[in-house]
């Protein structure tokens, strides 16, 4: 499909782009060294912040010279390396994905990263070849051509599954991710005023102010700096946010601010989807599509894995998911489920409250009675609740084409995978399942986490969804009375 054209360097522009980027990064070590330094010793810090910046400048310039590739008919091929010399070589069938990513300073000279990625779990050396960096037209071709696609036609429609709607902005606060990176900004502000002992005036009266004001309103404070946190977090992540159908039945995701982002993923090899509801978010009447695909390692960059569309509304999600799988949504995530045996709803009960009661008979036994009465009534409701809402998700489904899993409380996951995506099966059994005559029943696959579970389900209904999707694999096994497997000699 391709002809091989020799071994080609990256664009010019990246000798101002990769210095400029590489200063950036440099600003807070020469801040800091700025910050401590004495007086008596402002030409040794002076000198020593320019000779820094010479030399971060000289590497990013040499680069460009040391660094080259070539795509040929078979294989791609990458050279880095100044002292070290690498010579890393990818052939095209081991090719999973080729995204694009291009931060400010390149989209200002329009030039962009291809990160071309073999898909390994383990990584290594040949797990991605990463252009960086090259002409944003150049880098749509080599995406297209890497990944088999046909060259875009600028008439054609294109088939969209999903675009940004600026409601959706009101899951970020939701998420406990982009919790979190609030909370570690704060955290990193407060540690970088102490290590600096800061005494400013102001700074001192901000402090003696906090101390005086009440806590719900340090509370309402940090509530309100976590919403709008998270919605820049949300914005700078999912601006310009579209979701697509290749040629080839792939998808194409495109996302991003600051940072535009472009991720394809093969149709060929999209094993399921699965639909993520965090508890606050599922509050909200909100959910998450998630693409289960060959090729994006488990551990992966960024923030979730396989991920197709921010949290957006709990339909959307469902016609989301549908549209990614190519089915209708009684066939996907909406599927009627099986409820489990009257043993699994047991067993979910007892999980769920079970630990909670021994909490709560220490505290009334203890001497000291808790300082608050409400104290245990709150932690058994709050159980209770928790118990019957995983026994409501608890459930699963086999349709003509996908199985289809569901269960949890704090995150509840419906996950449809594909008949032909399942590789094998591993059947597990506590004690306490073994005597209820209960399985969990992992589907092992070649895409996102691995495996899959179906919990809590009957070990007769168990064998039953093994021999449905995988005929005789089962063959060499029998199962006794209470549900456990063992291998017997044919």
């Amino acid at each position: 499909m391709s002809v091989d054209v020799g071994w080609q360097r990256l664009d010019r522009r990246m000798l101002v782009v990769h210095p400029a980027v590489d200063l950036a990064k440099l600003l807070p070590v020469l801040l800091v060294i700025a910050i401590t330094g004495g007086s008596s010793d402002d030409r040794w810090r002076l000198g020593g912040g320019i000779a820094l910046a010479v030399a971060v400048l000289a590497f990013g310039i040499s680069r460009w010279f040391t660094t080259s590739y070539r795509i040929g008919t078979d294989r791609v091929e990458l050279r880095t390396g100044l002292l070290r010399r690498h010579h890393r070589s990818v052939h095209r069938d081991r090719i999973r994905t080729a995204d694009l990513t291009a931060n400010p300073a390149h989209r200002l000279f329009g030039l962009a990263v291809v990160r071309v990625g073999t898909g390994r779990r383990e990584g290594g050396d040949d797990a991605e070849l990463t252009l960086d960096a090259v002409r944003r037209v150049e880098a749509e071709r080599l995406r297209a051509l890497l990944l088999g696609e046909a060259p875009a036609d600028a008439a054609a429609p294109v088939p969209e599954l999903a675009r940004l709607h600026w409601s959706w902005v009101r899951f970020a606060p939701l998420t406990f991710s982009a919790i979190a990176v609030v909370g570690v900004v704060w955290v990193g502000l407060f540690r970088l005023a102490e290590e600096f002992s800061l005494r400013a005036p102001v700074t001192e009266t901000l402090r003696e102010g906090a101390g005086r004001a009440p806590v719900w309103l340090g509370a309402v404070a940090l509530l309100a700096t976590a919403v709008f946190g998270a919605a820049v977090v949300f914005v700078e992540g999912w601006w310009g946010y579209r979701l697509t159908r290749a040629d080839d039945g792939g998808l194409v995701l495109r996302r991003g601010l600051l940072t535009r982002r472009t991720l394809s993923l093969e149709g060929r090899r999209l094993r399921g989807v699965e639909l993520d509801e965090p508890l606050l978010v599922r509050l909200g009447r909100g959910a998450r599509p998630l693409a289960l695909t060959t090729g994006l390692r488990a551990d992966g960059q960024g923030e979730h894995v396989g991920a197709v569309g921010p949290a957006m509304p709990r339909r959307r999600a469902h016609q989301v998911a549908a549209g990614v799988l190519g089915v209708g949504e009684e066939e996907g995530t909406r599927a009627l489920l099986v409820r489990h045996p009257r043993a699994a709803v047991v067993r979910r009960l007892t999980r769920g409250v079970g630990p909670v009661l021994v909490v709560c008979a220490v505290l009334l036994v203890r001497p000291e009675a808790p300082a608050d009465p409400i104290v245990v009534p709150v932690l058994l409701g709050a159980s209770v609740l928790l118990a019957v809402d995983r026994i409501r998700s608890l459930g699963h489904a086999l349709t003509g084409t996908h199985l289809v899993s569901r269960h949890g409380a704090w995150v509840r996951r419906t996950v449809v995978l594909r008949r032909g995506g399942v590789i094998g099966w591993r059947l597990t059994q506590s004690l306490t399942q073994r005597r209820a005559g209960l399985v969990t029943l992992h589907a092992v696959t070649a895409a996102g986490r691995g495996r899959y579970e179906v919990l809590d389900v009957g070990a007769d209904r168990a064998l039953e969804l093994v021999e449905d999707i995988t005929p005789g694999l089962l063959a060499p096994f029998v199962i006794d009375g209470r549900g456990a497997a063992r291998l017997v000699r044919r």
